[in-house]
């Protein structure tokens, strides 16, 4: 049993540059204290933290290779394909999840 991921690791890496666009245009707007069209819609949790997720879980299925052989014991193997546009799109997505957990600590952290 072999899990094959359905999308190619290009295209997976060309979504996940497009679903990072959301999070960085609302960091951007938002470290710029811009009153950005559309920024309310954008900064929903849901889309953020949704976009994030996607765009890894696509790049991350596209670079890891699972292969389970049904021999006696079972053998379960895993590879990770070393591709530089997933790999650029996956570190990218944990450095702005960083930093809109950081965000949401600074927004929400009071002194006693």
């Amino acid at each position: 049993m072999r899990i094959v991921p359905l999308i190619k690791p290009s295209v997976a890496a060309r979504l996940g540059v497009i679903l990072l666009i959301v999070p960085i245009y609302f960091i951007t707007a938002s470290a710029l204290r811009q009153d950005a069209p559309r920024l309310s819609l954008l900064g929903s949790p849901m889309i953020l933290l949704g976009a994030l997720l996607v765009a890894f879980a696509l790049n991350a299925l596209s670079i890891l290779s699972v292969n389970l052989r049904s021999d006696v014991p079972p053998v379960l193997s895993v590879s990770l394909s070393l591709r530089f546009w997933n790999l650029t799109v996956i570190v990218t997505g944990l450095l702005l999840l960083g930093v809109l957990l950081g965000y949401v600590f600074v927004e929400n952290f009071r002194p006693v």
